[in-house]
């Protein structure tokens, strides 16, 4: 074990770095997509119009009660099944992830939005604003600085569950490290302390840049 030369070479350390670039990209498009999903799910469920309050609660709570690999198995085993298309393991891993965290950042917007100061709504709406406007002015923007933690928290959680991806076949970071240690000379412990190096810069950086964000926020 003290020559490390079969994993720090070019080749194996290359092979690695592209599995930290599926984990990345496929964590961007989830969080991205989540958090659009998200602010709409929590709007709805606030909405005056019970009907549509009704749908988003079920989906959030139904989502939320859920394991996350049962609903990446459904996005790649089941949903082309209903949808007729043939889905790409990155397609259906995204999609399940998506759609999976989306609940639970539609629980986090939620609370941000009942945070906002009663005062400050009832001010803008004697100054002649309209919904939309109070929304976009003042309700998400304070409810953006509040939720900023949880956020956040919520997104590090999602970047170490896109392991659970390799499942369905994509060569994420955890995957690719499991293919490296496969080989000779089979030593799981110096890839496996070299995978988590990596997820914990990485999940440190989302962090760090969390932390600039809500700072940016105040």
């Amino acid at each position: 074990m003290n020559d490390l030369g079969w994993l720090f070479n070019r080749g194996t350390l290359t092979f690695i770095a592209g599995g930290l670039g599926v984990t990345l990209e496929l964590a961007a498009v989830a969080i991205a997509v989540s958090f659009v999903a998200g602010v709409l799910l929590a709007l709805g469920r606030l909405s005056r119009f019970r009907p549509l309050s009704i749908v988003a609660t079920l989906y959030i709570e139904g989502m939320r009660a859920l394991p996350v690999l049962l609903v990446i198995f459904f996005a790649y085993f089941a949903l082309p099944r209903i949808i007729g298309v043939k889905l790409e393991p990155f397609t259906a891993g995204a999609i399940a992830l998506s759609a999976f965290t989306a609940a639970l950042v539609a629980e986090i917007v939620r609370a941000g939005i009942l945070a906002v100061p009663k005062g400050l709504i009832e001010a803008a709406q004697s100054q002649g604003f309209s919904g939309a406007q109070i929304l976009r002015i003042i309700t998400l923007p304070i409810a953006l600085r509040q939720m900023m933690p949880a956020l956040v928290a919520q997104f590090v959680t999602l970047l170490k569950d896109t392991s659970l991806t390799a499942v369905i076949g994509i060569l994420e970071l955890t995957r690719r490290g499991q293919l490296v240690f496969a080989q000779p000379p089979f030593q799981p412990i110096p890839v496996f302390a070299l995978i988590a190096l990596i997820y914990f810069t990485a999940n440190f950086s989302l962090g760090q840049l969390g932390r600039r964000l809500e700072t940016r926020t105040l």
